[in-house]
């Protein structure tokens, strides 16, 4: 037996061995489809088909193996007896799909397949019915004859077939959307597949007189079928395919490995390869997971880039809600509180007629408090522009040190009715003529350098404030310095003072009604003049420092 075995081995054309390998190569891939969820039916009937397509691959090599030879006779009905079990796996599991994995009862079980039980007693107590083998005379090679039963061995396979691909066509118009998708490669793969294999396998025997020359066609288009119905059905459970390709892969290695202990020479080899695959295999269970790990990883992350996209796409329309409100409420509120100075000034100055002291004094608040309204509301109307870009900067040639000097003048007065000794002086080393001109915007540089001042006067309980104009070593630059001997800041306050809503700490015992956002703005409209604005500080309670550094007329 071992002989003839090793004839028809020997004897295999090269398409043979290709049907034998991708039958193998199928077989293992159903299989790998089905680890990946064993609870699905639809995956163990599609493992099943890929096991009945091997068979069929194997019986076909034996039947090519033994053309022409006394085992003829029992190779053909192997041969039709494998190739008709084939559409009733196929049908299985075309119908465990399309009816979303029912349960197949035992009855319906028996029912799909008595007719295959019918065909094959057929086959084997009535030979020569349905096909039988005509052996060579002379010279002449044997043929395939088709008996009076052929027509109904055909229509078994036909009904199969045709009943299938309509429960697909039924579902591909039940689907929608990428579901739908899927079943509709699903179903053109099936109805290719099943239409060359009916060709090739089952009829052209009859038009080529009994040769057999294209039946290695047919297998290999239901071989093809089980690759492309893999990646659909990847598609359409959501799996994984670097998973599936691993374990695919890892598959094959480990079936070389087993193939290889029967190829042992001796009793040392055999346990060296044992060992090998041992590890292999042990090894290959650590891929595997370290693979699904760094897909799962992936897919978490994914998500959660998504979700933080959606909650930033949410957050810049909710700025921007904010952004509007503060602008159309700051216009609305500005108005108003600019009469009430107006009318406060007014009044202070004698234009309604002469006021008792008390009466002076209450009316110099109300003057002075709608005045840091006014500040607070163009704070948020700034704040408003800058982050919706409206910001508008009419750039020229500022003169820094006339600017300086000016707001120094002016806020003098105020310094020292804070009791504070207030300088302002320009670098003594520079010339008379040393031009101090930058190309900016003035008044937003003055609203700059007037809010660094303002502060200072603020947060400065007692001492002095001293303000100094002067060049960078290189003479590139105009740098603006102001340094007072006020509350002073820790190294935590300087990192935030410059961000939105943030005052230093303990700032509110010294000045109650500031809202954090002066020194923001002064820091967004220095950016916009490429220039550079930053404190410096020994501590609290040892004074700050704040500088502005611009870009020197070239």
């Amino acid at each position: 037996m071992s002989v003839a075995l090793l004839d028809v081995i020997n004897s295999l054309s090269l398409a043979s061995w290709g049907v034998v390998i991708g039958s193998l190569f199928t077989a293992l891939l159903s299989g790998v489809v089905y680890w990946q969820d064993l609870t699905k039916r639809s995956s163990k009937l599609f493992f099943l088909f890929g096991l009945v397509n091997l068979v069929w691959g194997l019986v076909y090599a034996y039947f090519e193996g033994s053309f022409a030879t006394s085992g003829m006779h029992a190779g053909i009905t192997m041969l039709y007896a494998t190739a008709a079990v084939v559409p009733p796996f196929l049908f299985l599991f075309l119908y465990v799909f399309s009816v979303e994995d029912s349960q197949l009862s035992k009855s319906k079980l028996l029912a799909f397949f008595s007719p295959y039980f019918a065909i094959v007693g057929i086959l084997v107590f009535y030979p020569g019915f349905i096909v039988s083998y005509e052996e060579a005379v002379g010279d002449t090679l044997g043929k395939i004859v088709f008996g009076e039963g052929f027509l109904i061995y055909a229509f078994y396979v036909l009904a199969y077939l045709l009943v299938g691909v309509g429960l697909l066509v039924k579902k591909y118009r039940e689907s929608g959307g990428i579901f739908k998708t899927a079943i509709r490669g699903l179903l053109f793969a099936v109805s290719v597949a099943s239409v060359t294999a009916v060709m090739m396998s089952l009829f052209s025997p009859i038009f080529a007189s009994g040769g057999h020359d294209l039946f290695w066609i047919g297998h290999l288009a239901v071989i093809l079928l089980i690759p492309l119905a893999t990646y659909i059905l990847i598609n359409y459970n959501f799996w994984n395919i670097k998973i599936i390709a691993t374990e695919l892969f890892i598959s094959i290695v480990v079936l070389v490995l087993i193939t290889e202990l029967f190829l042992a020479i001796s009793l040392l080899d055999l346990f060296i390869k044992t060992i090998i695959a041992m590890l292999i295999i042990f090894s290959s269970s650590f891929l595997v997971g370290s693979v699904k790990r760094e897909i799962q990883s992936k897919e978490r992350i994914m998500r959660l880039s998504q979700e933080l996209d959606l909650i930033s796409k949410r957050l810049k329309v909710l700025d921007k809600k904010k952004s509007e409100f503060l602008s159309i409420a700051s216009h609305h509120l500005r108005d108003p509180l600019t009469a009430i100075k107006g009318y406060a000034s007014m009044l202070s100055e004698g234009s309604f007629g002469d006021l008792s002291r008390p009466v002076l004094e209450a009316i110099e608040k109300i003057f002075v408090s709608s005045g840091h309204l006014v500040t607070m509301i163009s704070d948020f109307m700034d704040i408003s522009r800058i982050e919706s870009g409206d910001m508008n900067y009419n750039f020229k040639d500022v003169d820094m040190k006339k600017l300086v000097l000016g707001l120094a003048s002016e806020m003098k007065q105020s310094a020292e009715h804070s009791h504070l000794t207030f300088t302002a002086t320009v670098d003594e080393g520079s010339d008379d003529d040393e031009e101090y001109v930058t190309v900016g915007d003035e008044g937003k540089l003055r609203q700059v350098i007037s809010n660094l001042i303002d502060n200072s006067i603020k947060y400065t309980p007692r001492g002095e404030i001293s303000l100094l104009l002067c060049k960078s070593p290189d003479g590139k630059k105009v740098i603006f310095s102001l340094s007072d001997t006020g509350i002073g800041m820790s190294e935590l306050t300087k990192e935030k003072i410059f961000k939105k809503f943030s005052r230093a700490e303990g700032v509110s015992k010294v000045y109650t009604e500031g809202t954090g956002l002066g020194l923001y703005v002064a820091k967004e409209i220095v950016k916009k003049h490429e220039g550079r604005i930053w404190a410096e500080s020994k501590g609290e309670g040892h004074g700050s420092s704040f500088y502005v550094e611009l870009e020197g007329k070239k």
